[in-house]
């Protein structure tokens, strides 16, 4: 049995706290608030290192580079990238999209970013060149983009021939490189870039977050009916369903943790929750925030992991010893 408790509650917004994620390994975590302003923090001193505070308006989603060079967020119609280690806006994305931009999304190698908006369009914007235009649109959603995933993984395929010890049977790799987003119309749509393909998972049930299992065989969809999916990647089979949180009319995430033996949720009723995975079950309800529970994200290996709320604070919640 896991036992997680609060060990830190950072209190630096004054305005409430919409998102909150880890650095690529860990010991960061970056946060956005209504309060118009970004922040920066050393997670294990729980002690805020940076505010960043150029945007007109509450911020809406946020990401990281994989190098923890660069910062991307986007409030109401504004698009911005930042140098993190001066604080400084590199780039302001003029008219990205006519309506608000609800979330972004960076691929591994800090070449492409992704934005997505009410405007119901998935944007890729080309960070090497300084065009103003994007270099692709997305625009088969019917309804607000809720969240953007890039997926790249290498697969190799083993040509064997059975003609003895032929050295030449070498694997072959390539790397498959996927957008996948959701929607309120109710659909994870999964674009192949490689391939130009698009595969789509349809539901009716609006869906507020997505988010993929580290093992990348799964999806994991929070939908507004209050219940969480644990969908193949491949079938698009519901495979779990994990009830047990509030959620009608926030846009709140779930995701997995470091070995994907625990699915993660806010909530409405301002508990953080807790599911086992494999079985469905809840295995804590935490207690602490005051308020709506808008954000989780879980540490890249290890139990750990971070809350963001209505209250205007973030908890850092630990595996007790």
């Amino acid at each position: 049995m896991v036992k997680i408790s609060c060990n830190k509650v950072l209190s630096n917004h004054s305005g409430s706290v919409t998102v909150v994620k880890y650095n690529s390994d860990g010991g960061y975590c970056l946060s956005g608030s209504s309060d118009k302003s970004i922040k920066l923090y050393n997670v294990s001193k729980g002690s805020m290192i940076h505010s960043f505070e150029e945007h007109g308006y509450g911020i809406g989603d946020l990401v990281s580079t994989s190098d923890n060079k660069q910062l991307f967020s986007c409030a109401e119609k504004q698009l911005y990238q930042w140098d993190i280690a001066s604080g400084q806006v590199m780039r302001r994305f003029q008219n990205a999209h006519t309506d608000t931009i609800t979330s972004v999304c960076v691929n591994v190698d800090s070449t492409l970013l992704f934005s997505g908006s009410s405007d119901r369009l998935v944007k890729a914007w080309d960070l090497r060149t300084k065009s103003i235009n994007p270099v692709q649109i997305l625009d088969d959603a019917k309804d607000t983009i809720t969240s953007i995933i890039v997926n790249e993984q290498t697969i190799t395929h083993n040509h064997s021939h059975g003609h003895g010890h032929n050295n030449n049977n070498q694997p072959h790799t390539h790397t498959q490189k996927e957008v996948i987003t959701s929607s309120v119309d109710g659909c994870i749509r999964t674009y192949d870039v490689r391939m130009g393909t698009l595969v789509t998972y349809e539901d009716t049930i609006p869906i507020s977050s997505v988010s993929i299992t580290k093992d990348k065989k799964c999806f994991i969809a929070s939908c507004t009916d209050e219940t969480i999916k644990l969908i193949d990647i491949d079938s698009y089979e519901t495979l779990k369903e994990y009830k047990g949180h509030k959620n009608t009319v926030y846009k709140i995430n779930s995701c997995s943790n470091f070995d994907d033996s625990l699915i993660i949720s806010g909530s409405e009723d301002n508990d953080f929750y807790i599911y086992e995975l494999s079985s469905g079950k809840i295995l804590s309800k935490l207690s602490g925030h005051s308020n709506i529970i808008t954000h989780v994200d879980s540490h890249p290996s290890k139990n750990q992991f971070i809350t963001s709320s209505t209250d205007c604070t973030i908890r850092i919640w630990d595996q007790s010893e």
